[in-house]
């Protein structure tokens, strides 16, 4: 699995709803996507345990995020009946596996690519910002040391959760129709 290492990341339990079926998108975080604040279209907070850009571990309240772009990657560029729990291979914790489409697959390889890149010119790296419905579940690094050209090829992404219950959840969200 190409991104075991990349999506080391904490998912929490998830809320929101948008019908049924809740939208999908993959975020440049540090480009796309505004400081943490009161306004804003996407949300972290409870109970995750870490939000970007709070310090604290465990946030007390919810924060909002202003969307500055649109987003890499969308519910067209996955295929959600694919969402399943597992366990990495490395580090036998849960997370949830969700296939690409060939155009998920150029879209994800684009997205990290910028990342490594960008993080490479400020030597701090950056990240992805996983969000289901308006919720920011994940915000994976981009190892630029690592993946210096980005993540070329990825037939899916991986979303490490800090619970088999909220891997669970977050597969249960993202397979619904």
């Amino acid at each position: 699995m190409v991104l075991a290492g990349l999506l080391a990341l904490l998912c929490a339990g998830c809320g929101g709803d948008d019908g049924d079926r809740e939208g999908f998108a993959l975020y440049h975080l540090e480009t796309a996507i505004g400081a943490p604040g009161a306004d804003g279209e996407l949300r972290c907070g409870p109970p995750r345990v870490a939000c970007p850009g709070i310090v604290d571990e465990s946030p007390d309240r919810v924060s909002r995020y202003p969307v500055l772009a649109e987003p890499a990657l969308t519910d067209d560029d996955i295929d959600r009946s694919s969402a399943r729990r597992a366990d990495d291979l490395g580090t036998g914790t849960p997370v949830v596996l969700v296939d690409l489409t060939a155009e998920g697959s150029e879209a994800f390889a684009r997205l990290t690519k910028e990342a490594a890149r960008l993080g490479g010119r400020d030597q701090a790296w950056h990240h992805i910002a996983v969000v289901v419905d308006d919720e920011i579940v994940a915000f994976p690094e981009v190892d630029f040391d690592v993946y210096p050209d980005g993540i070329a090829n990825a037939s899916r992404i991986q979303i490490a959760a800090a619970s088999d219950a909220e891997a669970r959840e977050l597969t249960g969200r993202l397979r619904r129709e």
